[in-house]
């Protein structure tokens, strides 16, 4: 059986230096979509990846081999058991303010913010207005105190809609998160395999990309639980 144990390696003044590391739990990176990769066990994985327009997931075995990791799909016909979705994270503060600020943070349901998602805001005496989530996932939407309740609507390629009532005026800060969109959503279990790169590698971090890509390295932080 594979060992999940990664090895930490520096050039540093010719000499090789290398450092044993297990890697356990969720690790995630955001980009033009986003993936994250939990690892279980000793060489087990499940992976979830968004990417614009469709997304995808998988399970396997995975290894280290010569600063490359190897993710192996498993073969066969069950489906992976749907994600229970994750509730809202509500931080409510008061403003005396005639305009209250609320920021959204839009991520899938591994916590992975998703770039240039669409938001809607839905107020009692206004018209819908739309934007769209910059490059970390997030917004900064004002809302005026007597168009509350409210309703935040959210959209993005991949991903199931989500929404939010707000009762009352006040400050927000909210997390939204968000299943794959079985509809666009392809299984990985074909015995496919992917290949990583890796640049560098901590316990709290994995900075890599796919083989053979001209892309920048992505920085793959380990999700807190």
């Amino acid at each position: 059986m594979r060992k999940l144990l990664f090895l930490l390696c520096l050039f540093k003044t010719g000499n090789l230096l290398a450092q044993e590391i297990n890697l356990q739990g969720s690790y995630g990176a955001s980009f033009i979509g986003g993936e994250s990769i939990n690892f279980v066990g000793k060489d087990s994985f499940y992976f979830n990846g968004f990417y614009c327009t469709y997304g995808v997931q998988g399970k396997g075995t995975c290894e280290i081999r010569n600063n490359f990791l190897y993710l192996y799909f498993e073969k066969g016909k069950s489906k992976l058991k749907k994600d229970t979705l994750k509730k809202a994270i509500v931080t409510k503060s008061v403003t005396t303010d005639s305009n209250s600020v609320i920021l959204v943070r839009v991520s899938d349901n591994h916590g992975i913010p998703i770039p240039y998602a669409t938001v809607f805001i839905e107020g009692e005496h206004s018209l819908s207005t739309g934007t769209t989530t910059d490059s970390s996932g997030q917004v900064t939407l004002k809302a005026k105190s007597n168009n509350y309740p409210l309703l935040i609507k959210t959209y993005a390629f991949g991903i199931e809609p989500g929404q939010l009532k707000l009762d009352s005026s006040a400050d927000y800060h909210i997390t939204l998160f968000h299943r794959q969109d079985q509809a666009t959503n392809k299984e990985l279990n074909h015995g496919e395999v992917y290949v990583y790169e890796i640049d560098e590698l901590s316990e709290d971090q994995i900075v890599m990309r796919p083989e053979k890509s001209s892309e920048r390295f992505r920085k793959y932080n380990k999700k807190k639980e």
